[in-house]
């Protein structure tokens, strides 16, 4: 079945934004060290004024933020973060997902309907972060889960490298999302990701070979990739651990 991304944004933004306004502002997030739940809100309701820079001129936004900023009042806050996602989400229902956009992922064609996976996932993860900041229950759905771990793989880790500089490990890891049934291999030997998804009918890489492998259900597996806290044994490591805990280490890049 296929993923409604807007409409899962629009909840994941409106959680999000409930937990800002809950509060507190010094609520420290889990996955990003130094941010506070604060800091955490101005991040998303600025990266969505972002992308509406983006859709509006088909190039990188040039983004003012004194001219819009955030504020520090929760409440507020949490009204300018909704404000924001509103505007954007209404701009990406009436774009043509085929229509021509500016992104700085090495996905292409550069097309509008990427944003809305991309935010979809963006805001899903840092609603986790601010439920688990102010000690509410924050879950995933499987199959949106799922999604984002391949979205991880094949999107968002060449991004960070190609900004961070870093460089992946040469090796080969296989991941298994045990509630899902889907699987990845991805072979670093070459010193870029070569992802092989579990619907690819590429073979490029060989999981029998794989150095390690990390099992898991989805939302762990995502949570991990993106060096989030997750329950002790959530994901389970076979074979090179040091080769795993490389590949785990790119997330916090």
């Amino acid at each position: 079945m296929a993923l409604d991304f807007l409409a899962l944004l629009a909840a994941d933004v409106e959680a999000f934004a409930g937990a800002v306004e809950t509060g507190p502002a010094d609520a420290p997030i889990a996955g990003c060290p130094g941010w506070l739940l604060v800091d955490l809100g101005g991040h998303l309701g600025n990266i969505h004024r972002w992308v509406i820079g983006a859709l509006e001129t088909g190039a990188a936004p040039q983004i003012d933020r004194s001219a819009d900023p955030a504020p520090a009042d929760l409440v507020a806050l949490a009204a300018w973060v909704r404000t924001g996602a509103a505007r954007m989400i209404g701009m990406l229902q009436a774009t043509d997902p085929q229509a021509p956009t500016w992104h700085p992922f090495l996905v292409k064609p550069k097309l509008a309907g990427f944003w809305w996976r991309r935010q979809a996932q963006e805001a899903s993860v840092h609603r986790w972060d601010a439920e688990a900041a102010i000690g509410q229950p924050a879950t995933f759905s499987a199959e949106f889960a799922a999604d984002g771990v391949d979205e991880y793989w094949t999107v968002m880790l060449p991004r960070l490298l190609g900004r961070e500089g870093g460089a992946v490990p040469a090796s080969i890891l296989a991941v298994t999302a045990a509630d899902t049934n889907r699987r990845w291999v991805i072979d670093g030997r070459s010193g870029s990701p070569i992802v092989v998804a579990d619907d690819s009918a590429d073979d490029s890489a060989d999981d029998s070979v794989a150095d390690a492998e990390l099992t898991g259900d989805s939302a762990s597996l995502l949570l991990r990739l993106w060096c989030r806290p997750v329950s002790a044994g959530a994901v389970v490591v076979d074979g090179d651990s040091e080769v795993a805990h490389a590949w785990l280490a790119l997330g916090g890049a």
